[in-house]
């Protein structure tokens, strides 16, 4: 099989020649420090352009994705607003394009007090956000050429980056303040509700000139991150996710769908979501990210009652078995191997980016070992 079989027939829950192998993608890359590391261990010369600024994952080099044999080749927007790129007259403060605050404590970017924290009603939120144009081309710069570039082969499963970092909750979470929004939930419906809508109606409308411009070319695109969990449980209950969070998802999903219909949809949620995978189903959403090794996660359990209707990436390890020996990384591999790949349904990377203590050596070793012991 080629990369892009070898893919569709895992998410199509069936066993291809060997399982997937991904890294890359919006929310399990290389942050910069390791990829100049893996630079220098794979003997390559100099780092890509990179593809945007103000993130800790600012490259996305082809050439590592080849000599590590992934199956996933990426297309990223031109920029995101999501992105601190405005540097303020304040030492290591910068906007992002809705005029959030970020702080940079080298080299991690973390938002600043919420835009949005000390208002009292829905009617004082457009007059401080910044709400991004859509038709911007800065949003698209650089897509359609990617987009061809990598559609001349047919050989690669092909997949949309996020268009923003953060999906309606963590973006909402960030112009409010993430105490301030979970509150808002409970007691003032009206101001959460009218939030997460202006903010689903951005990143809907950045999906859809994204794809538009992308021509047919994904295989799968990538909802924003959105975090619900902690490594135990829910930060919220499942109800307030169907009264809040299902109905963006359902408008993203819709989106994306009426211009792309048979498109593959990714949702990245960290943390102990096993409660919320039925709806997560339900909105018609293809593969989750990451299944993370937490506490709150009983990762066979879920590959036994959920994957039959679902498929899984990521699951490898990061804070452990990733900084650890070449052994860790070859058990955490044979682990994530016994619990998902079965059936297919699976494909193998990491369960979040991975960080500047992870050792190059490591990375070479994860993707070399799962293409060996993968093999049905």
């Amino acid at each position: 099989m080629n990369s892009k079989e070898r893919v569709y027939c895992s998410i199509g829950h069936q066993e291809p020649d060997r399982v997937p192998l991904a890294l890359w993608g919006g929310s399990y890359g290389l942050v910069d420090d390791l990829y100049l590391n893996m630079l220098d261990l794979l003997e390559l010369d100099n780092p890509v352009a990179p593809f945007r600024k103000g993130h800790t994952i600012n490259y996305l080099d082809d050439r590592v994705l080849d000599l590590l044999g992934t199956d996933i080749r990426y297309i990223s927007p031109g920029l995101s607003p999501t992105s601190p790129r405005f540097p303020t007259d304040e030492e290591n403060i910068f906007k992002d394009s809705f005029g959030q605050k970020w702080i940079q404590t080298y080299p991690y970017f973390s938002t600043d007090e919420g835009l949005l924290r000390e208002i009292k009603s829905e009617n004082e939120i457009d007059g401080l956000v910044n709400w991004p144009d859509a038709n911007d081309p800065a949003w698209v710069e650089g897509v359609a050429a990617r987009a061809a570039a990598l559609t001349k082969s047919a050989e690669h499963f092909i997949v949309g980056r996020m268009v923003t970092s953060h999906g309606p909750f963590q973006l909402a979470s960030d112009l409010r303040g993430m105490d301030n929004f979970l509150l808002d939930m409970a007691v003032d419906p009206d101001l959460s509700s009218a939030l997460l809508e202006r903010v689903t109606e951005t990143i809907c409308d950045l999906l859809r000139v994204f794809l538009i411009e992308t021509n047919g070319a994904l295989d799968m695109i990538e909802l924003p991150g959105d975090d619900y969990a902690n490594n135990d449980f829910l930060i919220f209950s499942p109800k307030m996710f169907r009264d809040y969070m299902k109905p963006c998802i359902e408008r993203m999903v819709k989106t994306i769908r009426g211009i792309q219909p048979q498109i593959k949809i990714m949702l990245h949620s960290d943390g102990a979501i096993t409660d919320l995978i039925p709806d997560v189903i339900d909105l018609g959403i293809d593969v989750l990210h990451p299944l993370e090794p937490v506490r709150g996660m009983d990762i066979p359990l879920i590959k036994e009652k959920y994957g039959k209707d679902i498929s899984f990436i990521g699951g490898i390890d990061i804070s452990k078995a990733m900084t650890g020996s070449l052994q860790d990384v070859r058990t955490d591999v044979d682990r994530c191997l016994r619990d998902l790949a079965w059936g297919g349904g699976y494909i193998l990377g990491p369960a979040n980016h991975l960080q500047a203590d992870v050792p190059a050596e490591n990375v070479l070793e994860l993707f070399r070992y799962a293409a060996e012991a993968g093999r049905y």
